[in-house]
Formats: C-alpha cells, structure tokens, sequence
C-alpha cells in the first residue's frame, strides 16, 4: 500500500510538473522532460567512460592504481572463513556439477551450505551423496509452510552459519580455484561491506538471446566498473556476491518481502553506511536463458524489484546524512532507466489521442528524442562490448549493437511499464519465480 501511493503521488506530481511546464514552455511538457533526462544520461554516461578509459589505460601501461581501486590488501593478512550460500529448488540437472566447481576453490577456510527449498525431484538425493564425499558440504532443508523466496531461505542458512564473510551463488555458478582469493582483499577494506563479482554466460550457448544477454552482462559490468570508480553505488547481483557478515547484521540479514533480494540487500548498505565494491578479475560464469517466456519473467521481476527498491527507500537515499553526493547523483541518474520508458509510452498514447482528435502532433520533435535516446543506448553497448566483449571484432560489434538495442527496448518497455502497473494497480508485489537451469555442461 505504501508503494502504491507513493507512486501515485509521484506520477500525479510528475503530471503537475508537466502541466507547469507546458504553461511556461511552448510544444510538449513530455518532450521537454525527456530532452532533460537525455542531459542527464549523457553527462552521466561520460563521466562513467572518462573514468573507465583513464582506468584501461592505466592497466595497459601497467600504472599504480588510483582512489577505490588502489585500496588492496594483502590477501595473507585476512583470511576469513567463508560461507558459501547456494539456495536451490529443483535443481538436479545443476547442483552436483555446482557443488563440485564450489569444491575445488583454493581457499582453506570455508564451508559449502546447499539450502533446498523444499525440493520435490532428486537433488535432494544427490545432496546425500555429495555430503559422504565432501565433509564441508552442509544442507539446510527448508519445510514446507515456511516464508517463500530466495531472502528467507538465505536468512535460514545465515541464523546456523558462523562465517566471517557470506558469498552466494546461484545453483548454475561456475568460478575458478582462484575466486575467493581474487575477491576477498577487495573486501578486507574497512567500511566494505559487500563485494559484486563480474557476472559472464557460458560461451557454448548459441543464439540470438543468449547472445544478446551476453552484450547485457557486458553493459552491467561496463556500468558496475564505472560505479565503483567514480565513488558511485556500485549494486549487488546475486550471484558471485560476497558480503560481510557484520554489515548483514547490521542491516537486519536478507528482506523477505523482497522480489529481488540483492537489489534491496545493495539499497539498506548503502544507507546504513556501508561500501559495496565490483571486483572486475572475479568472474563468475552462470547459464542465459534460452526461451522468451522465461526471459520475459526473469526481467519483470527484475524490473518490479528495481522500481520498489527505489520506493522502499527513496527517503534515506536522498539524504545526505546517508549516501555521499556521488552516491546519490549516481542513484538518481540511474532512475532515468525506468522513467524514461514511461515517459514514451505517455508521449505515444499522446500523440495517438492528438490524432484521433485532430490536433497537431509533434511526431517530428518525438522521433528525434526517442533517436538521441536509441543512440546514447547505442554508444554504450558498443563501448561496453568493446571494452568487455573483446573477442568480437570491430564492426561485428558495431551492428550487433542495434540488434541488442531492439532486443532491449523490445523486453524491456514493457517489463517497466507492466511493472509499474502492477504496483499501482494491485494489492501485492508479484511472485517470487526461480529462473530455471537446464544443467548444460560449461565449455
């Protein structure tokens, strides 16, 4: 209920501020928002590429590091014991090739905690197998009844573990020997509470979706990179994070409310004052998806859970008593990824109702932003598959990108505006659905 009228105070004073500026500013109030969040992306988009290119050059000259980058820390001066999460339901194809990679970190101290969530095909069976060939393997089995959702089963298994450090995976997460000992100085630092590895899609799945989600991970680590350069506020994804155990105290664990458990998880750390840092030579490989259906529920709850996290704490984020003015220029100019969307389909439904009424348009002005918008979103893909992607060649990636850039603006308008819909319009946030494995063997 919070959230609903929350955003519908947003969007009736978003509407106010759009009758004041259509009052003041002759042509389309729409218009004249969305050329003032095209300001916004490209400023922010810049300062992401500045920070990023002066960093790669850095690297190729082989230069000591400078500002977040610089803080590392000898991994034999910290050497905590890690607890490994892996919560899981109905993952048979998966777990045994998962608990096996987990298994031959080379780190001493650490446990493997399997939650199974109440599973009703096999792995449960496979689950006793693995525990008589590995010791350190522990299993939570949740019982039936209990809170739905990924948060609480990670909150079961966080209340039995004892690590001074939390990692979660998915059931599908594949990492090098190295994993822990790449990632664990970056978050020996004071004040971190929370490190995000580089997520990447096994490179033996072919096709069109799979490819383009590679292009997408690409962005996110092009963006997560930027983030924790600048100072911004680089966010959680789930798998391939590690958080320390005193910050998740500190924050009261995992929100079981919650329909993106990392996104809100990211939020509460950074408004109780702790660091989150991307750690970029971490890689943590997982599957695409391979079928539209599943695509499309993935990222609406991707994009329900963005939108309410932005709502549950959209007070104590623009405080500057909470976040740095980095971190909250950051945050906000990452909100233009969902107004943005919003915006056309209000400008469209506009100009459709100014047709059919016979007033003038203004479709001229609107292909031009939605252009300029289409092309910053152009721009960053191809710096991001260029800096991240580097095996594809140069003009390859050059139209790939408007391939990706349909695919994006295709699923995602309409994720973000279902979303929003459904947090106005209905009683309850949208169910909690895992996102299916097909246990395909890494390449």
């Amino acid at each position: 209920m919070r959230n609903r009228l929350l955003l519908i105070s947003l969007v009736l004073a978003a509407w106010f501020c759009i009758g004041v500026i259509d009052y003041l500013v002759p042509g389309p109030a729409i218009l004249v928002l969305l050329c003032a969040l095209i300001a916004v992306m490209v400023t922010h988009s810049t300062w992401l590429f500045t920070a990023q290119s002066r960093w790669m050059r850095k690297r190729r000259r082989r230069l000591p590091a400078t500002g977040r980058q610089a803080l590392q820390v000898d991994a034999e001066l910290w050497q905590p014991w890690v607890d490994i999460f892996v919560s899981a339901k109905n993952e048979a194809r998966v777990i045994e090739s998962c608990v096996r990679n987990l298994f031959k970190l080379d780190y001493d101290k650490f446990y493997v905690w399997i939650i199974d969530d109440c599973s009703t095909d096999s792995m449960p069976d496979v689950l006793k197998v693995l525990q008589r060939e590995f010791p350190r393997l522990k299993v939570v089995t949740r019982i039936p009844g209990g809170a739905p959702g990924k948060s609480a089963a990670l909150n079961e298994a966080l209340a039995l573990s004892r690590g001074e450090v939390i990692a979660v995976f998915d059931a599908d997460a594949y990492v090098a020997p190295n994993f822990l000992k790449t990632v664990i100085p970056v978050l020996a630092a004071d004040g971190v509470g929370a490190v995000q590895a580089q997520k990447r899609l096994y490179e033996h799945q072919k096709g069109f979706l799979p490819n383009c989600q590679s292009s997408e991970y690409a962005l996110d680590t092009y963006f997560q990179m930027g983030r924790d350069l600048i100072g911004g506020a680089v966010e959680l994804r789930g798998n391939g994070q590690l958080v320390k155990r005193t910050a998740l105290i500190d924050v009261g664990g995992w929100n079981n409310k919650a329909i993106t458990d990392d996104l809100d998880l990211t939020m509460r750390l950074l408004i109780n004052d702790w660091d989150i840092r991307f750690c970029p030579h971490a890689i943590v490989w997982e599957e695409a998806v391979m079928t539209l259906k599943g695509l499309m529920r993935q990222r609406r709850r991707w994009a329900e859970g963005s939108i309410r996290r932005y709502l549950d704490y959209i007070f104590p984020l623009n405080s500057p008593s909470r976040l740095s003015l980095v971190e909250r220029l950051d945050t906000l100019a990452f909100t233009t990824y969902f107004v943005v969307p919003a915006l056309i389909f209000l400008q469209s439904a506009s100009e459709l109702f100014s047709y059919l009424s016979g007033r003038p348009l203004h479709a001229s002005f609107f292909l031009l932003v939605t252009v300029a918008i289409i092309i910053i979103s152009q721009l960053n893909f191809y710096i991001a598959i260029r800096f991240y992607r580097k095996r594809m060649p140069v003009w390859r990636a050059f139209f790939h990108t408007f391939a990706v850039n349909f695919y994006v603006f295709a699923h995602w308008m309409p994720c973000v505006f279902v979303s929003l819909s459904q947090i106005m319009f209905k009683r309850q946030a949208s169910t909690w659905h895992r996102t299916e494995h097909m246990g395909h063997p890494a390449a």
